[in-house]
């Protein structure tokens, strides 16, 4: 696991993002809750962990038109298009977590 800082963090995006493909994992200073963010092309995903037990996807507010895989960890997954993200607006939610902590401000997470 390769630990940055916010200007580390954004270049490490943006390389990922250059690739196409990529996985996060997001902390706002406390080892919980994480966030992670994993996307494959324009779309995305973002989980919010907030104990070794509980996990939970932040729904879309719109649902996209499709079901969409993205990378987990190493291995692409299948979403139902609830979860389905654009990029840009799954990227704005981590950055707003890494500034305030509070991951409540990016809507509605359904836990799993």
């Amino acid at each position: 696991m390769e630990r940055s800082d916010v200007a580390g963090l954004i270049e490490r995006f943006d390389e990922l993002r250059a690739q196409g493909r990529g996985y996060l994992e997001v902390r706002a200073g406390a080892a919980l809750p994480v966030l992670t963010l994993g996307f494959t092309g324009s779309v995305a995903v973002v989980h919010l962990i907030t104990d070794e037990d509980a996990m939970s996807l932040l729904a879309a507010d719109e649902p996209a038109s499709a079901d969409a895989k993205v990378l987990v960890l190493d291995d692409p997954v299948e979403f139902t298009a609830d979860f389905v993200l654009n990029l840009e607006r799954a990227w704005q939610v981590v950055e707003d977590f890494v500034r305030t902590g509070d991951p409540d401000r990016a809507g509605d997470w359904r836990e799993l």
